[in-house]
């Protein structure tokens, strides 16, 4: 019988080891599990960036002569007491749309729906462009914007008026005459911008339908 640590022979009847004192019996030290080799990393797929969410176009409510919006839609308003024009956010069911400067809210019979598509040169993305209601400035329309503008009943001159801007004089587009009333309270244009060579942005309004307006 020999020593199972050191290996040295043993004589019958010993109990311990002469060598090392191993005791007789012990089991040969058993050798220590490999580590289970770790997982492999897993491919992480890519994410695409996130987009913009598109507004769905919605479809107003009439309430008698009033217009009505549904909530969180954005609205443009000027205001018949101070003259303040300024966008706001449809917040009730109500057919008022107030004032943000004065607080005062008023009903209207339509509203008329703006898209300035991007055409053009680069350049005439860089012009300031100015929305004419009844010869009064009813604010800017910058490139790919869509503007929701809330209007009484009655006949109304529309067009557009881009500022001057070197090397571009002011220009004027094509105008439309429009009735808002019960029957028409739901209009929509485009506005296309083209560069002519050697001559100002040539500024042109075209009339579609209100589903074609992108975000509104």
């Amino acid at each position: 019988m020999n020593c199972v640590k050191c290996g040295s022979a043993l004589p019958d009847g010993t109990n311990f080891c002469m060598i090392c004192g191993t005791p007789v019996g012990t089991s040969a030290p058993q050798a220590a599990p490999a580590p289970a080799p770790a997982p492999a990393p897993q491919a992480v797929p890519a994410q695409a960036p996130a987009q913009k969410p598109s507004i769905p176009y919605y479809q107003p409510v009439m309430d008698g002569a009033n217009i009505t919006l549904p909530l969180s839609r954005k609205f443009r308003v000027r205001c018949p007491d101070c003259g303040i024009v300024s966008d706001d956010i449809k917040r009730d069911m109500t057919v008022g749309f107030p004032c943000p400067a004065c607080k005062k809210a008023y009903a209207y019979g339509g509203q008329l729906l703006l898209y300035r598509m991007g055409n053009g040169m680069p350049s005439c993305s860089m012009l300031h462009v100015d929305i004419m209601i009844d010869g009064v400035p009813y604010g800017e329309i910058t490139n790919r914007e869509s503007v929701r503008i809330m209007l009484s009943s009655g006949t109304h001159i529309i067009g557009m008026r881009s500022r001057p801007a070197w090397p571009y004089r002011s220009n004027q587009s094509n105008q439309f005459q429009i009735t808002v009333g019960p029957q028409s309270c739901n209009l929509a244009f485009k506005l296309s911008i083209v560069y002519r060579y050697m001559a100002t942005e040539g500024l042109e309004l075209a009339e579609c339908a209100p589903q074609e307006i992108p975000d509104i």
